[in-house]
């Protein structure tokens, strides 16, 4: 850590610092760096929860690979969560790397589209054949590997995924050039330290992607592969509802789209602002900010890296709704409670994720009029969120209500009819709870499950009676 400090001070210190005016978004880099990781682990996990339920179903074959996808997917930007030590044979990993991305973002194009197999309107039935749907989970992957195989024979690392730079600003350097250090066959970029009494800023360190045209297109077309999904979930939703026999199905359905839906229009928002940023500015990617402070002026560099960051942004948060609602999906009615496990976790991760983007906002704000903006922002934003937690956390969680409706496993559906007789006359006897416990334990539901159970029953019976 000799080129940057001690890590700690390092990191409060680029945090404290940011300035999208300025282009000093290094603190924005970490904090990306570390939810990225964050949101990669609560996916992996989710993963493994899918196929561990039913190892051999297709569907749960199918979930798990599409989620992997999507947890490699949110971590793009790893290496921007540390502060290492470039050279030319790292810059040859993050390059590597980011071939495995546009990988898994050429497979989940093609697997949005695919999840038809297994709700499919009806003039799609023939994607719901065996042979079909039961090698999707494999075939697909493979189809995107040969596709990324030929890409980069023909174009190369950098004219399939673009160039990669490693910047560094060592002690001392303030005013002068930043060292540069670019993959093979890059394009160059300038680099610079900053004024000469910009001492806050340096040391610093910290790795560029660059883009290419097949890279922009392959990170804007998974939103309209989202956005076919999406009509086909909604399709097969609503044929599948009108049979009572296939209820779980059509639940099942209604969360695929719901998952698809926010990943349609949240990041679909994004990208029509990544298409404006190439129109305006002809490309998207922080090698563009020295160039565009020079050329644009500050206030428009606060706009274009605002854009920029909403879209790196926008795929964790669509990354984390469709690995809950598609969890929800799959599981709901395997595992106990995991319903209301996913809800308690997405209301969580809604809550912490909408305070700290409103902390930064604040922050920008504030530090237009007065110094130490940081500070005062946490005081600003901080009290209100503790003092009106519950209310905030209570309207999240009922809106994650009706994202994941409450979902009960057999087990659980047999201890309600058995409940429901016992409170038929609305008490519940010393013998009557006698058998509710036998049932439990029959069942394998412990004391916390039953009494959930129990107690959402009273809170619909208490409505119904309102």
């Amino acid at each position: 850590m000799t080129h940057v400090g001690e890590i700690v001070p390092y990191y409060i210190r680029q945090i404290g610092n940011i300035d999208f005016s300025s282009g000093n978004v290094l603190g924005v880099n970490y904090i990306y760096g570390f939810l990225s990781i964050i949101t990669c682990v609560v996916l992996i996990f989710l993963a493994f929860l899918i196929i561990r339920a039913r190892p051999k179903n297709p569907e749960n074959r199918f979930m798990f690979v599409l989620l992997l996808a999507e947890a490699y997917r949110v971590i793009a930007n790893w290496y921007n969560a540390y502060p290492f030590q470039g050279s030319e044979e790292f810059l040859g990993w993050i390059s590597y790397y980011r071939v495995g991305w546009y990988f898994c973002s050429i497979m989940c194009i093609m697997m949005y589209m695919s999840t038809v197999s297994f709700y499919p309107p009806k003039k799609l039935e023939f994607m719901s054949l065996p042979r079909i749907k039961n090698n999707l989970w494999w075939f697909l992957p493979m189809i995107a590997g040969i596709i990324i195989t030929a890409l980069v024979s023909t174009n190369g690392i950098v004219g399939t995924v673009g160039g990669a730079y490693y910047v560094e600003c060592e002690v001392g350097s303030e005013g002068g050039p930043a060292t540069v250090i670019s993959y093979a066959n890059s394009p160059p970029i300038p680099g610079s330290c900053g004024d000469i009494d910009d001492t806050k800023y340096v040391p610093n360190s910290f790795f560029i992607p660059g883009t290419s045209d097949i890279g922009k297109l392959l990170l804007i077309t998974p939103v309209f592969s989202a956005t076919i999904a999406m009509l086909f979930m909604r399709a097969g939703w609503k044929r599948l509802r009108e049979d009572p026999t296939r209820e779980n199905d059509a639940i099942e359905a209604r969360s695929l789209f719901l998952g698809f839906a926010g990943k349609a229009i949240i990041k679909g928002t994004m990208v029509f602002c990544i298409v404006f940023m190439v129109i305006r500015f002809g490309d998207f990617n922080l090698a563009d900010v020295t160039t565009i402070i020079t050329t644009e002026g500050e206030t428009v560099v606060f706009t274009y890296l605002l854009l920029f960051y909403g879209f790196l942004f926008s795929i964790l948060l669509t990354g984390m709704l469709e690995g809950f609602m598609f969890t929800y999906a799959i599981l709901k009615n395997e595992i106990l409670g995991i319903d209301e496990q996913l809800r308690r976790t997405f209301s969580a991760a809604i809550f912490a994720t909408l305070g700290g983007i409103i902390l930064v906002m604040t922050s920008e704000i504030i530090e237009g009029f007065i110094p130490g903006g940081g500070l005062m922002a946490g005081f600003v934003v901080g009290i209100p969120l503790v003092v009106l937690r519950k209310p905030i956390f209570g309207a999240i969680q009922n809106f994650s209500s009706v994202l994941m409706p409450e979902a009960f496993t057999k087990a659980e559906l047999s201890y309600i009819e058995a409940y429901e007789i016992a409170m038929e006359d609305r008490i519940i006897t010393e013998e009557e709870r006698k058998f509710l416990k036998l049932q439990a334990k029959t069942l394998e539901l412990d004391q916390d499950r039953t009494d959930y159970i129990e107690s959402w029953y009273n809170s619909n019976l208490e409505n119904e009676e309102e």
